[in-house]
């Protein structure tokens, strides 16, 4: 009779028993000096073989037995000897070609998977919830990066008239403040506050020109670009956290994670059509949107040669996740 030798777990204990497993009529035999048990051959679960590690023999009671001889197992139940993950990992152009899938995979699953799923949570959370957000997000800017603005009420109250002329079905909230860190910027969070800071409004005593990049913020509010944003980074940083072992530093760091890494070239490209097409609807030029990115460009050129700021360049890098200025500016200067 066949037999091979192994190591036996009972599920209760830690303690291995040396054992010899045979077969006969159907069943296993396992043979030691403490153990003596037989089973049916069909009541057990034995997973394919993986590398160089010993082959296993599963009980439903949770047992266990470990064979190293690979090639003694096989001898005795050659039934299953092989898989179909060992067979593939024997052959080299097999393996190379499971990994290549495997990377293949993996980045069209980050690339088209990992923003599909995220427009559609970011459909489905409620309005509330959003809201609620926004309040959170505020106050911890409020706390760190802003101060109240010097734009006099009246100026306020006209850019706010005029951009709720300009997109009527748009949920959106105005709020003003000044940052020195953050300088010329206008931001949309996830549930509609578009935060407009003092020296974007200082670049310009054109209000049409304000509205205008408003507008570009409002096709970031219609599309739900912040929160799409924000879900598609939560969800390579969970799986970052899982890897290792700390989300805490995730969940503290989410505002600035925001504000640092800006939208996608996608977004920005999509919230400039939307506003150029916005504007044309109300007979206003889309160069008035490229004549700011202008200002804007020079604006921060100029903060980066004087070193202004305390965070000088953290959020001049804001920029930079956005298409080329040129080319936005080409776009919206073509548009009638």
């Amino acid at each position: 009779m066949k037999s091979v030798a192994g190591i036996y777990f009972d599920g209760r204990q830690a303690i291995a028993h040396r054992v010899v497993l045979s077969v006969e009529a159907g069943r296993l035999h396992l043979r030691g000096e403490t153990v003596n048990r037989d089973e049916l051959l069909s009541a057990l679960t034995i997973p394919a073989p993986l590398g160089r590690s010993p082959r296993l023999i599963l009980f439903s009671d949770g047992a266990r037995c470990e064979v190293a001889d690979s090639v003694g197992f096989a001898d005795l139940l050659p039934e299953r000897a092989d898989g179909w993950l060992s067979t593939l990992e024997s052959h080299i152009v097999a393996a190379i070609t499971a990994v290549l899938l495997l990377l293949g995979l993996t980045i069209a699953g980050y690339r088209w998977g990992l923003p599909y799923a995220a427009e559609t949570v970011a459909e489905r959370l409620p309005a509330e919830m959003l809201t609620e957000m926004d309040h959170q997000l505020f106050a911890n800017l409020d706390q760190y990066w802003l101060q109240p603005t010097s734009v006099d009420e009246s100026r306020r109250a006209a850019i706010q008239a005029k951009a709720l002329s300009l997109a009527p079905d748009v949920k959106f909230q105005l709020v003003f403040r000044a940052s020195r860190q953050l300088g010329a910027n206008a931001f949309a969070l996830p549930g509609g506050t578009v935060l407009v800071l003092d020296d974007l409004i200082g670049l310009t005593a054109n209000d049409d020109e304000i509205v205008a990049v408003l507008a570009h913020e409002f096709g970031h509010v219609r599309e739900k670009h912040a929160l799409r944003q924000m879900l598609q980074a939560t969800v390579v940083g969970l799986a970052l956290a899982a890897y290792l072992g700390d989300i805490s530093t995730l969940l503290a760091a989410a505002p600035a994670v925001l504000l640092e890494t800006g939208y996608s070239r996608d977004f920005e490209r999509s919230a400039d059509r939307y506003a150029a097409d916005l504007l044309i609807s109300h007979h206003q030029s889309p160069t008035l949107l490229a004549d700011m990115l202008d200002k804007l460009d020079a604006y921060w050129r100029e903060r980066d040669r004087l070193q202004l700021g305390d965070r000088k360049g953290e959020f001049g890098e804001y920029w930079s996740t956005h298409p080329d200025n040129a080319e936005r500016i080409a776009f919206l200067r073509g548009q009638r």
